[in-house]
């Protein structure tokens, strides 16, 4: 299951783990599929740490999942932040995923278990490196110290297998068993 993210700076594309962390995957596809990320940002950016999007108002604030509010983490011994590239849900705290995701830029163990990790890095190792060299506003303001100047813009979000839905699967509430259609 792979997906490519379009960006004003070039392709990210990513290995979603639809098996390892399925409702998770389920939410970010989804949101991906109805077009819910097109035109969003990436509002936050730390070097040698991590590049932040998926918020729609572009503050770090905003966002819900696909069944509106939030949901629970997703943690598997396989996925954990080892590496450059992968792919996590960003939240307040337990429980409280939306639509807000991080890529790494190193590996970063603190992570495990306190944030989901729903894919990896395949390609578009070039543009990430672009994304860490961004200048970003600083100062002491938390809210903007971490903004890139000049924000990367998700294009849009190209899926190329999802084998969610390919078998019908659908989770219809956020904590519910998954269900064929």
């Amino acid at each position: 299951m792979s997906v490519t993210i379009h960006t004003t700076l070039g392709d990210l594309k990513f290995e979603i783990f639809c098996d390892t962390a399925p409702r998770t995957a389920f939410n970010f596809l989804a949101l991906a599929a109805s077009g819910y990320y097109d035109g969003t940002t990436f509002h936050r950016n730390m070097r040698a740490f991590m590049i932040q999007g998926g918020d729609p108002t572009g503050t770090g604030k905003g966002g819900e999942s696909i069944w509106g509010g939030t949901f629970d983490d997703e943690f598997h011994p396989d996925n954990v932040h080892d590496k450059r590239g992968m792919l996590s849900m960003a939240n307040k705290g337990p429980g409280t995923n939306r639509s807000q995701f991080f890529i790494t830029y190193e590996r970063q163990p603190h992570l495990n278990n306190v944030y989901t990790v729903f894919g990896r890095m395949l390609e578009g190792w070039d543009v990430l490196d672009a994304m860490e060299r961004l200048p970003v506003q600083g100062g002491p303001k938390k809210s903007v110290a971490n903004k890139p100047l000049d924000p990367p813009v998700i294009q849009r979000i190209t899926i190329h297998a999802n084998p969610l839905a390919d078998e019908g699967i659908v989770y219809r509430n956020k904590t519910g068993p998954p269900e064929k259609n």
